[in-house]
């Protein structure tokens, strides 16, 4: 009885491993990056780019030498607090739906199908190109950009992905 007893606890403690048990599969707001989507706005004599952080909160970059930095020193400098005068709130957001969009894009960003669908042919007219981007960890701990979405010589350029191309619509409202 005592050997069957203690078979039937390791099998349902086994079981539970197996299938993650307790496991939460959401993404916490400290596994967020402090800057978690981007916009990039460029033009022959301009270049506009403005940030959405983990808050919701949504800031314009003003700084030329800010523009200019890879996204791994912008989100550290962000984090520090660094930035004073080189940005501007220009949006408070809500954080519980910056989170539910960045949960979205992080559970895409894993798939195959998040590449944008290039066009065969664009219009032959100048006009700023424009793109929205998603913050995440690649393999190696280092932050990176994922185009969600281009708008370049006036035509709109898509994800393969249903849920990317949702984060986008939200996005495109925030920023």
């Amino acid at each position: 009885m005592e050997r069957t007893l203690t078979a039937f606890s390791a099998i349902i403690l086994l079981i539970g491993c197996c299938t993650g048990c307790g496991r939460n599969k959401t993404i916490t707001k400290s596994k967020m990056p402090d800057i978690v989507f981007m916009y990039c706005q460029s033009s022959e004599d301009s270049f506009v780019s403005k940030f959405c952080d983990k808050n919701g909160n949504c800031y314009a970059i003003i700084s030329k030498d800010v523009k200019n930095m890879d996204i791994n020193e912008l989100n550290r400098s962000f984090a520090q607090g660094r930035l004073g005068k080189d940005i501007k709130l220009i949006k408070s957001g809500d954080r519980d739906e910056v989170e539910k969009a960045y949960t979205k894009f992080d559970a895409a960003s894993k798939q195959d199908n998040i590449g944008l669908i290039q066009p065969t042919e664009v219009p032959a007219v100048e006009a700023p190109s424009m793109a929205w981007y998603g913050i995440c960890s690649n393999e190696n701990d280092k932050l990176e950009k994922v185009c969600i979405h281009e708008n370049k010589c006036m035509t709109d350029v898509y994800s393969g992905n249903n849920d990317i191309n949702d984060v986008y619509d939200w996005l495109s409202d925030k920023l």
